[in-house]
């Protein structure tokens, strides 16, 4: 019999009684599909790879429900919190500043825990993130769970090994299993930060379990269908194709086919020896344009695919060996509008779930839209970090002192594509490239600035 530590984790509090009688819409699971001996570990990848897809859904739709109960809330007096969040480092959003929230963070062997202050002691105030240490030994750092404790509902969302060592995403809106959250993330904070459950247990006192009026679990329901990426829901209530989406399906094609002509002519003509410098340059800027308006045509291709409901297949990938081919392309790009580039990024990055080709198309398009309206001698930051169980990537600019972003008025075509009549660029509007980076298993957030440009922020799941 295999011995299990002190406390348990979200995800065998929601698989420990599964012959409990529950109101079917009130709690929720997506198993995965049986395994068989031969083949183990690529398909166990797979099912980890379905079930981050599970917990990404989860994520977005929980943030959906927020922003309903932050909206609902706003005639509220600030100075207590409209809800609890605790959860394990990671969340994907913003939106949380009207919740008191508790972060239960990783420890390593080794690692001391700090000590209680006073300062770290006096009570806490909502909208800073309150961290909980979790002990080496605790199973809670290998699962990524999240409980929300509202005046409307309670809500524990979790993805872990379930008893058969198979990953499995799961959330629960019952009161009873609510509870037994809370005590068992309660029991932890004991262990390791015990002078802050005098706050803790003040406010989550605030928010007793309830059972939840069958609007909030139906909403979340569709929400969750709505977001996974692929799901039988979001084929069904995708627009079906239409002229548009066959004649952009033509024009791609059209465009590609010569452009693809071009660009091998131009290569078999560089291979040539003994060729002046003036003209290999100008033979490698054909290379370039035709090779980005190539790509440019592939993005808007799949784009076209997505809509019609095409699932985008989705791998582990090394980031690391993405940001190596791409940073040479990003630096040029700049370097032509006379723009200045910085990278920071550790040494070593952790794997991605995403699609290679089309997440490396998609992020050349991006960082191409993005330096376009910027004056030359402006700067460009890029920054890569691990965030939880997301990797992290931020573009932004800073205009130098006296100058001022060009104007650049986009005209939508259609529902998909955005036209610039001052450089002839046609790109996928924004809403379709947030839409294709969920397919992509992660998030595209971008905060305008008038003065300095856009801050384009990036989160993939981490495997």
């Amino acid at each position: 019999m295999v011995r299990k530590w002190l406390l348990p984790t979200l995800t065998e509090i929601l698989t420990k009684d599964e012959s409990t009688a529950v109101e079917p819409l009130s709690r929720g699971h997506f198993a995965p599909e049986p395994i068989p001996q031969d083949g183990y570990s690529c398909i166990a990848a797979h099912q980890w790879q379905r079930a981050l897809q599970h917990w990404q859904s989860g994520m977005l739709s929980l943030e959906c429900l927020l922003r309903s109960i932050s909206d609902h809330s706003l005639a509220q007096t600030s100075s207590r919190p409209i809800g609890m969040l605790l959860c394990t480092p990671g969340l994907p959003f913003d939106g949380t500043e009207l919740f008191a929230t508790g972060i239960f963070t990783p420890t390593h062997e080794g690692q001391m825990l700090l000590p209680a202050t006073s300062e770290s002691a006096q009570a806490n105030s909502y909208g800073l993130p309150l961290e909980i240490p979790l002990l080496p030994a605790d199973p809670l750092q290998q699962d990524r769970c999240c409980l929300l404790l509202t005046a409307e509902f309670g809500l524990i969302l979790s993805v872990g090994l379930d008893g058969e060592g198979l990953p499995q995403f799961q959330y629960s809106f019952d009161p009873a299993d609510v509870r037994l959250a809370w005590q068992s993330l309660r029991g932890r904070a004991m262990l390791t930060a015990n002078h802050h459950l005098p706050w803790l247990d003040q406010v989550v006192d605030s928010f007793p379990p309830v059972a939840p009026n069958y609007q909030w679990v139906m909403k979340f329901g569709q929400l969750l269908l709505q977001n996974l990426p692929g799901s039988v829901a979001e084929k069904t209530w995708e627009p079906k194709p239409t002229a548009d989406l066959e004649l952009l399906q033509a024009i791609t094609h059209e465009v590609r086919t010569p452009l693809s002509t071009i660009r091998t002519l131009t290569r078999s003509l560089l291979r040539r020896p003994n060729m002046e410098e003036q003209v290999i340059k100008r033979l490698e800027s054909i290379d370039r344009e035709c090779t980005e308006q190539i790509n440019r045509m592939e993005l808007i291709f799949q784009a076209v695919e997505m809509a019609e409901g095409h699932e985008i297949d989705l791998t582990t990938m090394s980031f690391s060996h993405l940001m190596e081919e791409s940073l040479p392309l990003w630096q040029k790009q700049a370097e032509r509008r006379n723009l200045n580039l910085a990278v920071a990024m550790p040494q070593q990055l952790p794997a991605v779930v995403s699609n290679p080709t089309i997440l490396d198309r998609v992020l050349t398009g991006l960082v191409e839209n993005f330096t376009r309206n910027l004056p030359a001698g402006s700067h460009i930051q890029v920054d890569v970090t691990a965030v939880g169980d997301r990797l992290k990537l931020q573009l932004h600019s800073t205009v130098e002192a006296g100058e001022q972003l060009q104007e650049t008025s986009g005209k939508a075509v259609g529902q998909m594509l955005t036209f610039r009549p001052e450089t002839g660029n046609l790109s996928l509007n924004l809403k379709v490239t947030q839409d294709l980076f969920q397919s992509l298993g992660g998030k595209l957030v971008v905060k305008p600035n008038q003065c300095q440009g856009e801050t384009m922020t990036i989160f993939l799941p981490m495997l």
